[in-house]
């Protein structure tokens, strides 16, 4: 895996980390993905997430509050979708610790980099997790259930966004809301550091992409994010009714996405309780 960190404006490099043996130039290549990274943006209107190149896969984060770009490489044989979780946890780690410096730098990343040296002892030990992890299919599903689950909650949302008048919305925002409330509250959800990612309000409704997908027990996040689903599902059956519910899923294309995607669902032990939620039984 290489590692970069770069000034999505300016290319210049913060931080660079190689586990891979290569002969590349790291200051060529940080000016390379950096206008690369502009290329697709005036191109194509969207910073490209991944591309096969040199042998290798490639996958960028724009962190556009802060002005950085993300990248990491590494061999085919690595999922693009595990490559951009590991990524991920990476850029997560990199904000939190260097977003009081962005600030006092005045919003940009100008002056001595070596003050980021000591942030490359923390990307070795996330390395050295990855290598200890045997079952690479297993981070993989992981990492699918929680897609599927993101992507389900955003359906939601632009049925509560798109459906629903005022009124309507309000009331269940907010029983959404004191729903979340109560199970943070327990005991489970207060003691597990994983659960303190998962996050919800009414403004920017539900996140869990910030999920340590190398930390987690995964069997405490799955039944987490079932309860958040089902509990959604019930305030909107409640307040709307069942044949609401039937129309505006299949207005938003829910049970489309659930009839393409039912044999990845059935291979993560998921069909059964999504068709049994969201055919309302």
């Amino acid at each position: 895996m290489i590692i970069w960190i770069l000034d999505a404006e300016s290319g210049v490099k913060l931080l660079y980390r190689s586990f891979l043996k290569t002969d590349a130039d790291e200051d060529i290549v940080s000016g390379f993905l950096t206008a690369f990274h502009h290329f697709s943006m005036v191109e194509f209107k969207e910073s490209l997430d991944s591309i096969e190149m040199g042998g290798l896969r490639w996958v960028y984060i724009l962190e556009e509050k802060l002005k950085l770009l993300f990248v990491a490489a590494d061999t085919k044989h690595i999922k693009t979708e595990i490559l951009l979780g590991r990524l991920n946890v990476i850029k997560n780690a990199f904000v939190k610790e260097f977003t009081p410096v962005w600030e006092k730098k005045g919003h940009n990343w100008d002056g001595d980099i070596n003050i980021f040296l000591p942030f490359l002892n923390e990307i070795e030990d996330y390395y050295d997790q990855w290598g200890e992890v045997e079952n690479l299919a297993q981070m993989a599903d992981f990492f699918d259930i929680l897609g599927i689950f993101q992507k389900i909650l955003i359906m939601l949302r632009n049925v509560i966004e798109k459906k629903m008048y005022s009124k309507s919305k309000s009331i269940i925002l907010n029983k959404i809301e004191k729903k979340f409330k109560t199970l943070k509250n327990q005991k489970d959800f207060r003691n597990k550091p994983e659960l303190k990612n998962i996050t919800f309000s009414k403004e920017s409704w539900f996140n869990i992409k910030d999920i340590n997908i190398i930390k987690s027990d995964t069997d405490l996040v799955f039944k987490n994010l079932k309860t958040i689903l089902s509990d959604i599902i019930n305030i909107l059956k409640e307040e709307k009714g069942k044949n609401a519910c039937f129309k505006y899923f299949s207005e938003e294309k829910i049970y489309a996405y659930l009839f393409n995607n039912m044999k990845l669902f059935k291979d993560l032990n998921l069909d059964t309780f999504l068709l049994e939620l969201f055919l309302l039984l």
